[in-house]
């Protein structure tokens, strides 16, 4: 008699869906935007804060943290610098080009301490920022393509950045070259080029590797400094955007005029207010560094005319005027209508408001109409002057009236103009 095997039959596997688990990836806020921003400013010693990879609530800015320590060290390297400048200026006097070079460094150690001023309320300001993040996240959700667009800015700021620099040192080797017939030397470069910094310290190779990195770092610091006001403004402008786009959609979906409560126009109201009264508290942080940014654009564009209407027969010194000058207009226009996007948006959605039938019109709407009426939202230059999208035809203006007049009077008068255009 045979035994039968009994063989134990597994019971068939069963695929079932995954269970939806809570997602462990954070949601997007400002802090995420910034992140790319803020890496590269700790590289140039601006903006030190610690845990910037982590929430907003953790950011913290420490006296004897190593980026700190790094920031002062650049703040004081940049500060040698402009003494020398000045200095030699005194003992030598002035001319277009030491006062060109002693803004240029002046101009990079005003930011590094703005910056760094800003740092010690950095986590404040993003904390404020992310509580509007998670107020109107459920209702708007995160700015689409901020991210992508920050990423695209940065890329082209800082590859503009260092062609200019590459530029001007090729037109600088090209002229002395050409002074010295050709037979150029490392020393006589340098030389020439830092002559504020050699006339009191001896030449040798940790100094030029010195003024090297101080020019590098000047070049970088300065497109940061817009860079930074176009990120802020892009953020924020994006922000009432999506107001706008709410409020279409509405009126598209036939929804506006029909079944829109007073709860929703309330809420609208309450999203805008929330906005302007961040703005305000936005430019108080950054109003001076907007102030900075005109200064040196414009101031640099003066420059660059001044420059263009000598005879120039060399080919690289062509290409640098010409490039140069394009970019410090694009700086200043990108600046401009970015910075200016905040004012725009701020208004757009005014049309759909008076669009609405006056049987459903409410205190609501009457109380937004008014506050977008007679709140000026937008950037200033320490309250100087708003920003807005007429500023940069003050700008070209200015700019295009430089040609006939003398370079120090252009200088001298262009603030009070532009502060002029702006209040009208």
């Amino acid at each position: 008699m045979f035994l039968l095997k009994h063989k134990r039959i597994k019971p068939a596997k069963v695929f079932l869906p995954p269970a939806l688990k809570p997602s462990s990836k954070p949601p997007k806020s400002i802090l995420c935007s910034f992140r790319l921003f803020m890496r590269i400013s700790h590289i140039v010693g601006m903006l030190p804060q610690e845990n910037f990879s982590k929430s907003p609530e953790d950011l913290k800015f420490k006296w004897l943290s190593w980026r700190a320590i790094y920031s002062l060290l650049i703040i004081s390297a940049l500060l040698l610098a402009v003494t020398c400048c000045f200095m030699h200026w005194v003992l030598h006097g002035s001319s277009i080009s030491g006062v060109a070079t002693a803004v240029f460094y002046g101009g990079s150690l005003i930011t590094v301490l703005l910056f760094f001023y800003l740092a010690l309320s950095w986590s404040k300001l993003l904390k404020s920022w992310h509580a509007i993040d998670r107020t109107m996240a459920a209702t708007y959700g995160y700015p689409e393509k901020l991210d992508k667009q920050i990423r695209v800015l940065t890329a082209v700021f800082l590859t503009l950045a260092i062609v200019d620099y590459l530029l001007s040192v090729a037109n600088k080797y090209e002229h002395l070259n050409y002074a010295s017939g050709y037979q150029l030397t490392t020393f006589a470069y340098f030389n020439d080029t830092f002559p504020q910094l050699f006339a009191y310290i001896p030449f040798s190779i940790g100094t030029g590797i010195f003024c090297t990195a101080i020019t590098v770092h000047s070049n970088i610091t300065w497109a940061l400094n817009d860079l930074f006001i176009i990120i802020a403004s892009s953020a924020l402008a994006m922000r009432f955007r999506q107001i706008s786009q709410k409020l279409i959609k509405e009126r598209d979906d036939f929804k506006l005029f029909q079944h829109a409560q007073l709860s929703f126009w309330r809420q609208i109201r309450e999203d805008y207010d929330r906005l302007t009264r961040f703005c305000k508290e936005l430019d108080c942080y950054i109003s001076v560094i907007v102030l900075l940014s005109y200064f040196m654009n414009i101031f640099f564009l003066l420059i660059q005319l001044y420059r263009s209407l000598e005879f120039i027969s060399l080919p690289i010194r062509k290409v640098y005027l010409i490039f140069s000058f394009g970019y410090l207009i694009f700086k200043t226009t990108m600046v401009s209508l970015y910075a200016a996007w905040i004012n725009d948006e701020s208004k757009a959605f005014t049309h759909i408001l008076n669009s609405v039938d006056s049987t459903l019109y409410n205190t609501e709407i009457r109380r937004l109409l008014t506050q977008i009426s007679f709140d000026k939202t937008a950037l200033t230059g320490c309250k100087m002057f708003a920003v807005k999208r007429g500023t940069i035809l003050s700008v070209s203006r200015q700019t295009s009236t430089g040609r006939c007049r003398s370079l120090t009077s252009c200088i001298c008068r262009w603030p009070v103009r532009l502060l002029r255009m702006s209040w009208s």
